[in-house]
């Protein structure tokens, strides 16, 4: 049994696909009830199986890829970094800021074991993409079944 790590926003997020519940959150700014200005946030993430290999692409847009990073402890992949809110002199006040600043903890459970030794992270244009080849086990075969007369 996998656990899934429980937040609000997922909740919103759900809440947030049905129309009426949209519009509901879009006029309504949480954040200016009094609650911690500072979002919290995670970056959206794909997990791709390949053949022999898993993919994991996140999305780490104006990130310094030296301060994220990325473990493997068994079969749960995490990664962690810190996105530091850039301070400019203005002459106006922000309207409406969507910028999400702040660190944040991504886990995942992989579906497979993966060859700890041979997993690579690569960043290019905003976006991680980590490597996680399958461990052999894991690959899988097509057996025979022997059908008796």
């Amino acid at each position: 049994m996998s656990l899934i790590r429980w937040t609000p926003r997922t909740e919103q997020e759900l809440f947030g696909r049905d129309p009426i519940f949209s519009r509901l959150f879009n006029l309504v700014d949480i954040d200016s009830f009094g609650g911690n200005s500072e979002r919290t946030w995670c970056p959206p993430m794909d997990l791709v199986e390949e053949k022999d290999r898993l993919l994991a692409h996140v999305e780490l847009p104006g990130i310094d890829p030296k301060s994220v990073q990325v473990s493997l402890q068994g079969d749960l992949l995490m990664i962690q970094g810190e996105r530091k809110e850039e301070h400019e002199e203005t002459q106006g006040k922000y309207l409406r800021r969507e910028h999400a600043y702040g660190s944040f903890q991504r886990s995942v459970q992989l579906p497979y074991h993966v060859q700890a030794d041979k997993v690579k992270a690569q960043y290019k244009n905003g976006i991680m993409t980590i490597v996680l080849p399958t461990a052999e086990e894991q690959v899988g075969r097509q057996i025979l079944v022997e059908v008796e007369k």
